[in-house]
């Protein structure tokens, strides 16, 4: 192998390279312009060694395997530098968020409602293959509500996935009103219950959901040892399993732990921060902020982090609203004096796109680029992402072309045929299915950030079907 070529590849993995530049295209040939696929910033490639000889200047092409094929990238568009990866999963109306680390670690921030989420795990990792496994180093699951948890309860009882932390705001809904999420204490009010582990037993009057989550987390400790073994059995990639001193974690979160564990400031890759919820003491226990009603005291006590890689941030705010954002801004300014602490290149929006922000939460956070997590499965219930919110959210950029990346409007759909509607015993009308999921990839070498979704379909006759779609991306760059 040139010794070129050798310094570009990772010794942890030696067959594994990694795209460098913004867009990096993969040619069919060493030598001709037609391309075979365009990968996006961080891509992983495995260098082909069935490919021919390989090259001995910077100038060649190194033969390479995709995900989907074989090509020939130039090795000017290569590193051996690993990227921070974030997924903005399409969960439908819900939040979901995949982070996979330089250093090679996971953490997954919320899962939606449904199955989506897990899906896209298990079609990323392969988890189909016997010998697949992963681990996580934490699941968070911002609020209680059903299309943050209700996904995860899948993720926690996979038989493939390690879980090692389970991270929540300490809030659970309950069945009885008047306690929900938890007792009021104070005045003016604020909510208490906070507990470290849900249990249907010793937390009285769960919702059944929340009922079903406890059961999860106590499976995901079963899990835990269970999935390691497997792990170090098995051959492949998965070769760090580093577990927490006292096992299996879970408790809640909230700002006065600064960090997400193990993502702390002298961690090398990169810092997690915790910025909300804040709990105080009052008349003798630990409580939260009262917002009107349980919904929105749920909601505005959502854990807010803010992923910190190299001079890039980005912002994951669940579903704070109006107040929990004034309530976070004064906090901020008057205990630890940190407002520019929520400053952030990256903004996922609050509460997918709802039209209940504040103007001067916008102010300080100044994105330059945002992503909104949205879609109604049937009709349009809650009408997200609003208007108001789609044109204000990056009026205080200083990017001179911000950004606004949406999962509902990144999604594709396909009419379905005369045929297809016949099987679905349907005389009238036209029926659709989700063609393409609405992804959004966020990618970060420290320096530059990309945001991209994949779009666009190009038909050549006299190809298979595979070969008849060409997807392209439509991508933001801040360099």
């Amino acid at each position: 192998m040139p010794a070129d070529l050798r310094n570009v590849l990772d010794p942890r993995y030696p067959d594994y390279v990694y795209a460098k530049d913004p867009l990096v295209p993969i040619y069919k040939s060493k030598t001709g312009r037609s391309k075979a696929a365009t990968v996006l910033l961080g891509e992983w490639l495995k260098i082909d060694t069935a490919g021919g000889v390989l090259p001995d200047n910077t100038d060649s092409r190194v033969p390479v395997k995709f995900r989907g094929g074989r090509g020939f990238v130039p090795m000017d568009g290569l590193t051996r530098t690993r990227q921070l990866e974030m997924y903005f999963i399409d969960v439908d109306q819900g939040d979901s968020v995949l982070i996979q680390t330089p250093d090679d670690r996971r953490i997954l921030v919320d899962g939606g409602e449904g199955d989506e989420a897990l899906e896209f795990i298990e079609n990323k990792y392969r988890l189909d293959k016997p010998d697949h496994y992963i681990d996580f180093d934490a699941v968070v699951a911002t609020h209680s509500d059903s299309d943050h948890v209700g996904g995860l309860i899948g993720v926690l009882e996979h038989p493939r996935i390690a879980v090692k932390r389970l991270y929540h705001n300490g809030l659970f809904r309950r069945t009885e009103s008047s306690v929900d999420p938890g007792p009021r204490v104070g005045s003016p009010r604020r909510v208490s219950g906070i507990v470290d582990r849900p249990d249907e037993n010793e937390t009285p009057g769960l919702r059944a959901l929340m009922k079903r989550f406890a059961r999860a987390i106590d499976k995901a400790e079963a899990n835990l040892p269970v999935v390691v073994e497997k792990m170090r059995q098995a051959t492949g990639r998965q070769v760090r399993i580093d577990l927490p001193d006292e096992g299996f974690i879970c408790r809640r979160l909230e700002q006065a732990d600064q960090y997400l564990p193990p993502f702390d400031a002298s961690h090398k890759h990169l810092a997690i921060e915790v910025l909300w919820p804040h709990a105080e003491t009052v008349e003798g226990v630990m409580s939260y902020p009262w917002y009107r009603s349980a919904s929105h005291t749920v909601n505005g006590n959502s854990i807010v982090l803010r992923v910190v890689h190299g001079a890039n941030r980005v912002l994951l705010t669940g579903d704070l609203n109006e107040p929990s954002m004034e309530d976070l801004l004064h906090n901020l300014t008057a205990t630890i004096d940190r407002p520019k602490q929520l400053a952030a290149e990256v903004y996922k929006a609050a509460h997918h796109g709802s039209q209940h922000f504040l103007l001067d939460f916008l102010r300080i956070v100044a994105p330059n680029a945002a992503v909104i997590s949205s879609g109604d499965a049937r009709l349009d219930a809650h009408g997200h992402p609003r208007a108001v919110l789609l044109g204000t959210i990056t009026r205080y950029s200083k990017h001179p072309m911000p950004a606004v990346f949406s999962t509902e409007l990144a999604a594709c759909y396909r009419k379905l045929s005369a045929s297809e509607m016949r099987d679905f015993r349907e005389s009238t009308g036209r029926l659709y299915e989700r063609a393409l999921k609405g992804i959004v990839h966020l990618r970060s070498d420290g320096k530059t950030l990309c945001l991209a979704t994949v779009h666009g379909r190009k038909v050549a006759k006299g190809k298979t079907q595979h070969d008849q779609t060409v997807w392209k991306w439509d991508h933001w760059t801040q360099a």
